[in-house]
């Protein structure tokens, strides 16, 4: 039998070789076809294929009933405006993402919720998505209206449920407005209650009101099950939005403490090394404008939370209320290149700052921002744990504290080589009680100040080093190699212009504090490893020896 076998065997095995090559010269599998879809609000009919403009589909709800596939277009006629929400099923796949856009000249295709939807603009569960070029809105009644049963309400709102990662959700040239909603703060006073505001929520109930939201939960609240839902690769850029409550931009991760949450989700974060925090990852908001200037319920810019791997650049945010940018239980995330100004405290908020690296939150980089006319410049609030990194920002005419030291013991700060620049306030650098237990270490910083007695807070965990002390400051006893005298700014003066809407973020502005001839700051810092190698200005580190501040005199 064994000869009987082998040719058995040889059969079969001649057989296999066959069917490969066969397979091999067939054709492959034809991608599948892509469309593009047109709606038309005035020109259009659900009858039509909605595959040509001279046959648009022309309501949102045929989107909202439609699966698209990845590589399809979904184009809104500009000039057109739409009443509803729009959430278009189907996910796209990596280099053929699903577009949601406009088509031919004039303004973005708008659509407004008018307050009778949660969210204007909505995708659920899906990935490889990019929505570009329209005007979304979502308001009524107005926040604060007394008696109004207002809810959390979103421009556009990317969220998800199933346990999985999701991928690729961005977001170009939109233009968000005008969306009310509650504003929840986490914690608080209750006594503080007002129409549109409410304290004590907790973290899932709260700050999920706001232009762009992107968030998570779980699909069964009451048996949450066991995996984190992730979104990765989040962008936001060229937009502007302006006058949301709340926020303009939120990033956040389910944590487990909403009504009837059974077992602990993922957004919280215990210490650094916590592995049961599964943050968002690949975020990118640059290029942004967003202000609060006209309403009182504005509180955030960008509110970055729960996120590993963030880049906040180039963006302006123009009288938020809180905090102009702030992130919150995040690591790895740099802020730069971005002008913060005349943040406020709105809706019963307790703080009113341009940058906020706040609880646990590591490896931090705040780097060459223009940070003006805030209440606090930049806040150092990072409790429980965190570390950070300060340089090369200018911070003029901070209403409180141009730097705010308000951390927990196992913090740490390094701040370097910033300009720090005074009129309106008698302090440059202040902290208090606990708070100056946390390690800062505060080096080749220009300090001014034009008030009297301006106060640099001192502590044994404090470390002042070769700092420039303007005017009548008192030198704080730590710093053994310190530099004083006029640091002789090209003008001091300034007022402005800027940034708006259509400029994008006047950094140009703080050039008005780069060094002149003779300034005690040039030449006279010391050399601080992994700088950056870059100035404010952008330009090359160090021109000869180095120089204190956030402007090197000389350099190319």
């Amino acid at each position: 039998m064994r000869p009987l076998r082998r040719i058995l065997s040889l059969s079969f095995a001649l057989s296999l070789a066959c069917t490969a090559i066969i397979a091999a010269h067939q054709p492959a599998p034809a991608a599948a076809a892509t469309a593009t879809y047109y709606l038309d609000a005035t020109g259009g009919n659900d009858a039509n294929a909605g595959t040509s403009t001279a046959a648009p589909w022309k309501s949102l709800g045929k989107l909202t009933v439609t699966t698209f596939h990845a590589g399809d277009q979904i184009l809104l006629k500009a000039g057109q405006v739409w009443t509803g929400y729009v959430w278009p099923k189907g996910s796209g796949t990596a280099g053929n993402p699903i577009v949601l856009s406009s088509y031919g000249a004039g303004a973005r295709p708008r659509i407004n919720g008018a307050g009778a939807v949660g969210s204007t603009v909505k995708l659920h569960n899906q990935q490889y998505w990019e929505i570009r070029n329209l005007e979304v809105t979502n308001t009524a009644p107005a926040t604060g209206t007394p008696g109004a049963n207002l809810k959390d309400l979103r421009g556009i709102h990317i969220d998800g449920d199933n346990g999985t990662t999701l991928n690729h959700l961005h977001v170009d040239n939109v233009y968000v407005h005008d969306v009310s909603g509650q504003v929840n703060w986490i914690g608080g006073d209750t006594t503080g209650n007002a129409p549109g505001v409410t304290f004590q929520t907790g973290w899932d109930n709260s700050k999920k009101t706001g232009g762009i939201v992107f968030d998570t939960t779980v699909a069964d609240i009451a048996q949450p099950g066991t995996a984190p839902t992730i979104l990765n690769d989040l962008l936001v850029q060229n937009s502007t939005i302006s006058d949301t409550s709340f926020a303009g931009i939120v990033v956040k991760q389910y944590t487990g403490d909403a009504t009837g949450a059974t077992a602990t989700g993922w957004g919280n974060r215990t210490s650094t090394g916590d592995t049961n925090f599964h943050p968002h990852t690949g975020v990118v908001l640059r290029n942004n404008y967003i202000s609060q200037a006209n309403t009182a319920y504005g509180c955030n810019g960008v509110y970055l939370t729960d996120v590993r791997g963030a880049t906040v650049t180039g963006n302006t945010v123009y009288k938020a209320g809180t905090s102009a940018i702030e992130t919150y239980l995040s690591d790895n995330v740099t802020i730069e290149r971005n002008e913060v100004y005349q943040t406020t405290q709105k809706a019963g908020g307790a703080d009113s700052n341009g940058i906020d690296p706040d609880k646990g939150t590591t490896n931090v980089l705040v780097q060459y921002n223009f940070v003006h006319h805030n209440g606090d410049g930049i806040l150092l609030c990072q409790f429980s744990f965190g570390s950070v990194v300060v340089r090369y920002n200018i911070l003029k005419s901070n209403s409180r504290y141009p730097i705010y030291l308000h951390s927990d013991k196992a913090a740490t700060a390094a701040i370097y080589n910033n300009t720090i620049y005074n009129d309106v306030s008698g302090y440059l650098t202040y902290g208090y009680g606990t708070s100056l237990t946390s390690t800062y270490s505060i080096r080749n910083n220009i300090y001014q100040s034009t008030k009297a007695n301006a106060v640099l807070t001192t502590s044994s965990t404090i470390t002042y080093g070769n700092n420039l002390y303007a005017g009548t400051l008192t030198v704080p006893p730590s710093d053994t190699s310190p530099r004083t005298g006029d640091p002789k700014f090209v003008n001091p003066a300034v007022s402005g212009p800027y940034g708006t809407a259509t400029s994008g973020p006047q950094l140009a502005t703080g050039l008005a504090y780069a060094l002149t001839a003779g300034s005690p700051a040039i030449d006279t810092g010391v050399a601080i490893s992994g700088n950056g190698g870059a100035d404010y200005a952008g330009r090359t580190l160090y021109n000869g020896a180095p120089d204190i501040g956030a402007l090197e005199y000389g350099a190319s």
